[in-house]
Order: C-alpha cells, then structure tokens, then sequence
C-alpha cells in the first residue's frame, strides 16, 4: 500500500474513532459477595500480562475495578518492562497467562497457533476498518484493539520561544537550526532514553523504512536479499537525526538514559525535545501540568512535503486459546468495551480504535496528531513487518554507535548482518502483507 493510501486510511481511521518492571496486583477483597456465597463459588483467577509501563497504573487500576464489580473474578496483572522475554518464559514454563497484549502483524502472526479466534465477538463490528488487518490471519480475527498512537518530537512551546523558534522544523536543515538556536540561548535539545531498545532501534529506525514509497515492498526486497539497507532512500537522514539527539542531547549518556528518566527530564524542562508519542501525555501532567508542549513530525530530508508523523496501533489484547477460562477471558474483553470511554479514553488517555467510541479533549498531543492525519500528512508502523524478534536486536548497534567509536559504515553492516539474521529465522523470502 502507498503512503498515499495509507494516510487515507489512518484519516479514516481517526475520523471513524472520532532489571523487569513487574507490578502485581493483590486481590482486592470482594464488595459484593458474602463468605457463604464465596464457598460456593469459587473465585477465578485471570492472569493478565502487558507491554505498555507506561499505563502500568492504569491499568492495575482497571483489573481493581474490574474485580470490585465481578467479586467471583480475581485479575493478576503485571505491567513488565521485558516482556517479550517474559511472555516467552511464562509460556515455556507452563504458567501462560490468560490475557495477554501482542503488536501488530509479524507478532501477531507468530502467536496466531496460541490464540483464541475473537471474530465472533460482539464488539469486533465496532472495531475502526484500519485496525483490522494488523490483527487478522487466515481470515481469523485474533485481537482487541489498545489504541490509535502517534510519535514524532514531543517540544516545549516555552523553550522554543525563548529561543526565538516560531514554528516547528519540516526539513533536516530547520532541525538543524533550531538545535542551534536552542544551544545559543543555553537550552539543550534533548536527553533522550536511548538506553531503551524500543525507542532507537524500533521508534527512531522505524522511519526510513516508513518514508519508502511502498514499505511493504521496501521489506520485501530486504528480506528476500535482493535490497540492502543502507540502500533505502532516508537511511542518511535517520543517521543525521540520530548525530543530533546525540551532538545537541548527553552525548553518549544517552543509552545510559532510561525512559522514565527521559519523560521526567523533558517534563522537568530540562530538555527542549524528546522522541516519544501521544502516550506520555499523562505522565508529563503528572510531573508538570503547567508545562505547554507540542508534536510534530521528524523529517529525514530536505524535502517539507514529505515530512509526516507514524500513525498506528501499537497493540492488541489477545486471549490465550487453551486457557481453562477462556468464556471468563471473553467476558473482560467485552466489559471493557462497554466501558471503554472510561478506561480505553480517559485513563489511559488515549485515541479508541473503536467506532462506537470518541476521544475528545485529550491533551494537546493527540490534537497534534489529529491534524497530521487530517492534512494525510502520515506514515505507518512498518517495524511491525520487520522480521519477528529484529527489533530489540537491532537496536545494538545503534547503542554502541551512540556509544561512540563505531562508524557509520560500520553500523550498518552490523544492522545487515542482525537483519540478514532475523529474516532466516523467520524465513527469509516470505510474502509479507501489512498497511
């Protein structure tokens, strides 16, 4: 699919929706049920597992009030930093949690044997077309839709005007400028949390494939060998945006950075910019709520008109197909639905891929996004097409080329050979399908 159709599409979309971290929650005590009705019942316990630590709060919150309302229902949920590794090792281990959150694509058709079909469910008619066909193998519709996210540069409105900036950069060059402007009046850039795999080698790497004509081809052509990847066309801008979040941002204390830090460094002006998405509005207000800020796109050239803001959905809710409480399972995902407004909208602040639920007043990051996809002015998820477990590898050396003392030629031959790897395992030449 083009960028041109594909910004049709997230229009659409949007329009139509108008070191691990674990925290476990304890069983809440039942509000409803007396001790003899508790005998009688025994409570079912639902193992729920997540990515997104950024929510991590919310969503404990959730699984406590999903409890207080079904007292015969006990929810543990874990929010976990490493959790494609734990996901892994649960499984292995023969402790697969009932619930658990996939991404889009390539994940999602590597655990497609282990998941339950949810096309039958009643909620699936109100899912936005556009989140679909991430979720969908063999005709089998496998996921519930977490949200609509967008990232770009997250900027401080009030750093940039006491460095005299009036609009945001479109091109390479107006980057540039503006990190002088801010090093001029005594403001650093950036302290970017490159010590998070996900933001370098998954986020930031994310765009040259993205800005290709057709990503999916782009892909294609890697994978079968036939394209390398210093070949693709905005290879030399991520490289030039990358030597600024570092020249302008820590230096190489960048990949000592955690994400947490980062979020509370920008919120604590202490950094003009950061790259991260519409999902940190709630932690910035937390920390700062008088903070004024902005986000907008990052280009990889000189060229205005195709500067444009990654749009997609960054997950799914899946249900584990031989839970023992697989109908228990189905009956959280459709309670929240129904209550989605509450927790899909408003707690996790966040845009619904559902159609039957609007997302007003959300902050100024999602208006920011909201007038990308208006203007068609976006591009996909493509690292969601990338061979299955390339991500976190990846991102290697890109951290040592922050580092310092590695090449730019050098790191890309290292990229080549993780990518040339990957795509073997997870066989290499395949038809890939996507946005």
């Amino acid at each position: 699919m083009s960028r041109k159709a594909w910004a049709m599409l997230t229009a659409a979309l949007l329009l139509l929706a108008a070191g691990v971290y674990a925290w476990t929650l304890p069983p809440s005590p039942p509000q409803a049920a007396t001790g003899a009705e508790q005998e009688r019942k025994p409570r079912t316990t639902l193992r729920l597992l997540q990515f997104k630590v950024e929510i991590r709060e919310q969503v404990l919150a959730m699984a406590e009030d999903y409890m207080r309302e079904h007292p015969d229902i006990v929810i543990e949920a874990q929010v976990l930093k490493d959790y494609d590794t734990t996901l892994i090792t649960r499984f292995a281990a023969g402790e697969a949690p009932d619930i658990f959150t996939v991404k889009s694509y390539s994940d999602i058709q590597d655990w497609a044997p282990r998941l339950a079909d949810l096309s039958g469910e009643p909620w699936m008619e109100q899912i936005s077309p556009a989140a679909v066909q991430g979720m969908t193998v063999d005709d089998r519709k496998l996921g519930f839709p977490m949200s609509i996210e967008g990232y770009g540069f997250i900027y401080n409105k009030e750093l940039f005007a006491q460095a005299g900036i009036k609009e945001v950069p479109r091109t390479l060059g107006q980057l540039r400028t503006v990190n002088e402007k801010l090093k001029a009046a005594g403001i650093r850039s950036y302290a970017e949390g490159y010590k998070e795999w996900w933001i370098l080698g998954q986020h930031l790497l994310n765009l040259p494939f993205a800005y290709e004509e057709n990503p999916v081809s782009a892909i294609q052509s890697l994978n079968q060998g036939t394209r390398q990847l210093g070949e693709l066309k905005y290879m030399d801008g991520f490289f030039d945006v990358l030597d600024m979040t570092v020249k302008y941002g820590q230096g190489s204390r960048s990949t000592l950075i955690s994400y947490d830090d980062q979020v509370a460094n920008f919120a604590a002006g202490r950094s003009a910019m950061m790259q991260q998405g519409v999902w940190t509005m709630e932690t910035i207000g937390r920390i700062n709520r008088e903070q004024h800020i902005g986000m907008f796109a990052i280009p990889l050239s000189e060229n205005a008109e195709e500067t444009a803001l990654p749009v997609g959905v960054p997950g799914y809710y899946v249900l584990n197909q031989n839970s023992p409480h697989l109908e228990e399972s189905k009956q959280f995902l459709a309670w929240l639905h129904q209550n989605g407004d509450k927790y899909l909208v408003q707690s996790f602040n966040s845009i619904p891929a559902f159609t039957d639920l609007t997302a007003d007043n959300l902050g100024p990051l999602a208006a920011d996004l909201a007038d990308y996809v208006r203007r068609g002015q976006t591009i996909p998820w493509a690292h969601a097409l990338w061979p299955s477990g390339s991500q976190t590898e990846l991102a290697k050396p890109l951290q040592d080329y922050v580092g310092g003392g590695v090449s730019r030629e050098e790191t890309l031959q290292r990229l080549q050979q993780v990518w040339d790897t990957q795509a073997r395992l997870s066989g290499n030449g395949e038809t890939v399908e996507g946005p």
